[in-house]
């Protein structure tokens, strides 16, 4: 959608003035546009999914359909961004908010499943000591 709708010369949709808007980014580099080489880049978030999968479940109980949704949303927005980076070379930002850096959707699933995650079973934990 933002490639399509947002991309020069369309630039930018304000949504709240100063605030929030939709404006195309592409970002070839990691969190906050950090530069590191593509490969490497991929290489990582193939390690990194794997390695999410693999403790997920060790150490998760997988049959919980909180688990299951919360893993959904970090393995969704990992390859989501992966496979912007396999189609384009980079991976197409398009929100911002206020002063925050740039970001997409596929973030927000990352973000919300891993911090749920930790607050969740967080939270478990300490109840069964």
């Amino acid at each position: 959608w933002a490639l399509n709708n947002l991309a020069p010369p369309n630039e930018k949709l304000e949504v709240i003035p100063d605030v929030f808007y939709l404006r195309y980014s592409e970002n070839f580099g990691i969190a906050f546009s950090i530069p590191i080489p593509a490969p490497i880049i991929i290489f990582l978030n193939l390690i990194l999914m794997g390695l999410i999968i693999y403790l997920a479940g060790k150490e998760l109980n997988l049959n919980k359909k909180i688990t299951q949704i919360l893993l959904a949303l970090i393995v969704a927005g990992g390859l989501s961004n992966l496979f912007d980076r396999f189609i384009h070379g980079f991976v197409i930002d398009f929100i911002s908010i206020w002063i925050y850096p740039i970001f997409n959707i596929a973030d927000i699933y990352i973000t919300i499943g891993i911090l749920l995650t930790i607050a969740f079973y967080g939270k478990i934990k300490r109840m069964q000591k």
